[in-house]
């Protein structure tokens, strides 16, 4: 990297948010040498303060880190975008030091120049390509009815018991390691008890509030209100009986944590069942309305789906990818490296309805673009509405 591709605020940016990641990794390895896990800290911290202009890195500490990775990322990112962080209020170590899933999430999809990493972190491994890519590889070798069959399994059934799942999948399983035992998961159980989240249906966290109290909630749904509180109950009683915390927090059923239960990997989970929920939603959302032809993953799925309204003046055709991704930045980096579609009609990415808040940003990322637009999966359902009732 040249210099003068470094120093941009996108690029300090990136450092940063790798500085904080690489410091809540540090921060929450207990089983490591006391002192190397001191120096990762200090390193981190150092990094982290290149990354602000000279005032705000001057306020910058060890206690300013460890409480941003607990409170909030907002004071240790360097502030220069037009319309604040959207990753601002993310954390990355819960209240007992131990790890979030967003570090997970933000290492996929931020990828600081190998370089710039390798230059203060020799020890720190840096993943070559995003591993939502490698997911799509495995399946786009099917024939298009077996993708479709795939996609819809994963974003409908990403749980069950291993019986049902053979039955649902029929020939196509064992052939890809999406699935894994839920038993192998401590986040997630509760005295030998999981619970599917109600939009998502995949297990949510449980964690230890003191006292025999457990919050459950997913990680993904929580902003929408999908969070519960359960007491620790004794194991071979039955299930924890689950206390609405949240708006949306619609009852669930839980399962056994056993060896024969089986969930899609966190990764899966991410960036195939999440955003498959959203395509199959929208699809059944406009099913049945007279003049409306739906298709999935048209063109090889050059994307998720083409709709067409059918008037006897005017043909209306939206091309629709949705997107599940945490970080809005990452994923306008991930778009305009995308060659252009072609045609008259753009490609309208859709993002779920809780991240609306951040769509300016997003917009503002790809300006550039004529061929893109961005949305929400309800305004894509209302908008096809509207101009099916001839109100647009």
């Amino acid at each position: 990297m040249g210099l003068a591709e470094r120093n941009t605020p996108r690029w300090r940016r990136d450092l940063a948010l790798t500085a904080c990641c690489a410091a809540a990794v540090a921060e929450a390895d207990r089983t490591g040498d006391p002192g190397q896990r001191a120096a990762r800290l200090i390193d981190c911290l150092g990094v982290l303060r290149s990354t602000h202009r000279a005032g705000a890195a001057a306020a910058l500490d060890m206690g300013a880190l460890r409480r941003g990775l607990r409170l909030g990322l907002a004071p240790l990112l360097p502030a220069d975008g037009e319309y604040g962080d959207p990753l601002g209020e993310m954390r990355l170590l819960d209240q007992d030091g131990l790890l979030c899933d967003a570090v997970e999430d933000l290492g996929r999809e931020h990828l600081v120049p190998q370089q710039a990493l390798m230059e203060y972190w020799p020890w720190a491994r840096l993943r070559a390509e995003q591993e939502e890519q490698q997911l799509y590889a495995e399946i786009r070798r099917l024939p298009p009815e077996d993708y479709a069959k795939v996609r819809e399994l994963l974003a409908s059934d990403p749980v069950a018991e291993q019986d049902v799942l053979w039955e649902k999948w029929g020939g196509l399983w064992g052939r890809f390691g999406f699935f894994e035992p839920v038993s192998s998961w401590p986040w997630c159980n509760v005295a030998g008890w999981c619970f599917p989240c109600p939009a998502c249906a995949w297990p949510m966290r449980a964690q230890s509030a003191g006292g025999g109290v457990f919050v459950v909630s997913c990680d993904a749904h929580l902003l929408e209100g999908v969070q519960y509180t359960c007491r620790q109950v004794r194991r071979g009683s039955g299930p924890p009986a689950l206390e609405g915390g949240g708006w949306s927090a619609d009852r669930v059923k839980g399962f056994p944590a056993a060896g024969d239960y089986l969930a899609v990997s966190r990764t899966v989970w991410r960036y195939l069942t999440l955003p498959g929920r959203m395509e199959f939603a929208i699809r059944d959302a406009l099913t049945g309305i007279p003049g409306l032809d739906i298709f999935m993953y048209p063109d090889g799925d050059r994307y998720d789906l083409r709709i067409t309204a059918a008037d006897p003046l005017v043909a209306k055709q939206w091309r629709v990818d949705a997107k599940a991704w945490r970080s809005f930045t990452a994923l306008a980096d991930a778009l305009l490296e995308r060659p252009v579609l072609g045609g008259a009609v753009p490609l309208t990415i859709v993002v779920p309805h809780r991240q609306r808040s951040d769509l300016p940003l997003l917009e503002s990322c790809l300006a550039g673009r004529p061929d893109l637009e961005v949305m929400t999966d309800e305004d894509i359902v209302g908008e096809v509405r509207r101009w099916c009732r001839g109100e647009s």
